[in-house]
This record gives C-alpha cells, sequence and structure tokens, in this order.
C-alpha cells in the first residue's frame, strides 16, 4: 500500500517513539550534555495539553500563582536592577501535575522516564518537579544562559530535564541553545533571568563561579530546532538559554525534570524551593521521597 492511501493520523502515530535509547544516543548525551531524541506525543496530545495549559493559566493568574521569570522583583538579588527587557516577560507556571490530568499524563509517561534512567543510570526515577513555559507573541523574552541543578536543594546532580515543544520551535520564536559539553565543567551560581546577575553566592563555596557567555569557555553552541510533540532532554548542569518571541504565535513548552530515586535533599541549606522542607516532610540529608516526589513508573 502507498502511503498517499494510509491515513494521516496512522502515519503521525507510526513516528511516535517508544524505544530505549540507542548506546550511541547515550554516549552523545554523555559527551554533550543533551539529546533529541525525537517525536514523543501525537498531534491530539499536544492540541489537548495546549488547551488544558489555556484553562490553567486563567486559574493560576487569578490566583497569583503565575509567575514571570523576567520579573527582577521574582529574584532575591541584593541590588534591584531595571527591567532588562522592557515590555518582555515569560510566563512560567509550577507543578500542574498535581491538579491537572494532562500534565500528569506527560510528567508519568513511561517512555520519558525510562530515558531518564537511562542517562541519569539509576534503576527507579522520581519525578521531581513540572513546568509550563509560555512567550507570548512578539513579548515573549529571552532566558539568560543558566543551569538547571543550582535552582534545586539537591546534593546531586544526578536529573535531566525533558522539554516538550507545544509549538513548532526555532531560532525566530525563541527556541533553546545549549552550550555542548558545559555539563562536565561543573556547577555555578544561579542567576536571575532576566538580567544574568547572580545571587545565592553565599549558600556556595567561593571557587562556584557565574554562568557566562559559552564562548568565553571555548564551548561551541547549538540551536534545538524541533517540532510540536517532540522533547530535547539536558543533563542539569547543562548551560541553556533561549531567545525572544519575534513572531505573531506564542511559543509554549511543557517541561518534566527527573532526579535518580536516593537523590539526596539538602533544602533550605542550599535554595529556597517551592516547597519548605516542613511540607515535603524530608530531612535534610534523606532521599527524596513523598507526596511532592513520586517514583514513575516505566517497562
Amino acid at each position: 500500500m502507498s502511503l498517499d492511501r494510509i491515513p494521516r493520523k496512522i502515519i503521525v502515530m507510526s513516528l511516535i517513539r517508544t524505544t530505549s535509547l540507542t548506546a550511541q544516543e547515550i554516549l552523545e548525551f554523555s559527551q554533550k550534555g543533551f539529546l533529541m531524541p525525537g517525536r514523543v506525543f501525537s498531534t491530539d496530545t499536544v492540541e489537548s495539553m495546549r488547551y488544558s495549559l489555556a484553562k490553567v493559566q486563567a486559574t493560576e493568574r487569578e490566583a497569583g500563582r503565575e509567575y514571570d521569570l523576567l520579573d527582577p522583583e521574582a529574584w532575591p538579588t541584593k541590588e534591584k536592577e531595571s527591567h532588562s527587557q522592557p515590555g518582555k516577560k515569560v510566563g512560567f507556571l509550577f507543578n500542574l501535575w498535581l491538579h491537572n490530568k494532562e500534565w500528569r499524563q506527560f510528567c508519568f509517561n513511561p517512555t520519558l522516564a525510562r530515558w531518564a534512567s537511562q542517562l541519569i543510570g539509576s534503576r527507579k526515577v522520581r519525578l521531581l518537579e513540572d513546568n509550563a513555559l509560555y512567550k507570548a507573541p512578539r513579548a515573549g523574552g529571552e532566558l539568560k544562559w543558566h543551569q538547571d541543578h543550582p535552582y534545586w536543594p539537591l546534593a546531586q546532580p544526578n536529573s535531566v530535564t525533558v522539554w516538550l515543544a507545544l509549538d513548532d520551535v526555532y531560532l525566530e520564536n525563541g527556541s533553546m541553545q545549549m552550550a555542548v559539553g558545559s555539563h562536565l565543567l561543573g556547577e555555578r551560581l544561579p542567576a536571575a533571568f532576566g538580567t544574568g546577575t547572580p545571587y545565592l553566592s553565599e549558600k556556595r563555596p567561593k571557587w562556584i563561579k557565574p554562568v557566562q557567555d559559552p564562548k568565553n569557555e571555548g564551548l561551541d553552541t547549538e540551536v534545538v530546532d524541533i517540532k510540536a510533540g517532540e522533547v530535547s532532554i539536558h543533563h542539569s548542569l547543562t548551560w541553556h538559554a533561549s531567545g525572544p518571541n519575534n513572531t505573531n504565535y506564542p511559543r509554549r513548552a511543557a517541561i518534566v525534570r527527573y532526579a535518580g530515586d536516593g537523590t539526596i535533599w539538602l533544602g533550605s541549606n542550599r535554595y529556597e524551593y517551592n516547597y519548605s522542607d516542613e511540607e515535603v516532610g524530608i530531612h535534610i540529608g534523606e532521599p527524596i521521597s513523598g507526596k511532592y516526589f513520586p517514583l514513575v513508573p516505566f517497562l
């Protein structure tokens, strides 16, 4: 049977990947710090998540739980700087899986959990958190170079971020850029996304420096262009950034982060997280567990 006689929906479904990562892909990730393994979600699923996000945004905005990552007041820097990107914002929502069916199905996708297990090198993985990122048409700003691990109250960087495109993502609408091999340089200070100003240095050893322009470290960069329904995965220490949305269409993304089972909680001794030590019910020095960090099953 020729392709032109096969229903389009069947063709698209056949392109959805459920196989494990190959040895070559795991090697590529270990060397580069990121990977683009392909399409994991159907057009129908992506459309359902877009619709769900629109509803949740309205509710979270009304409740004051939608954040702008470019707002200087959102970051505890010692000296507040003027808004570095006037008129620009990056909408951010946290842990939708706790009350949203579509986001829960995304976070507990067995293929994503299996890939995280392969890349982390852990037999079991736990859900660390999820996020929704929204860059409005013409108003979506850029995010400065940063790592993920410095913003988490965890002792070990044995975690990965899975980034699902809910719209086609390319340079003009703010695709991510990755600094190749930057995860091998170790941890850097967290930064305020709007300004790039490092903060919380008093909680980190003096030898830990800010993330800077990768060119200053002699690192190459790659632009991550992916289609809606495709994912990228990066190491929690990989330097990455994203540009502004200069198009007339929204750029939306769903993000889930997995950590290896046994990862140790450092709590407020390291970073003031969205949940306090008392809320999560984990003593400092114990492995993450409980309601907020569930195991994610996979075959």
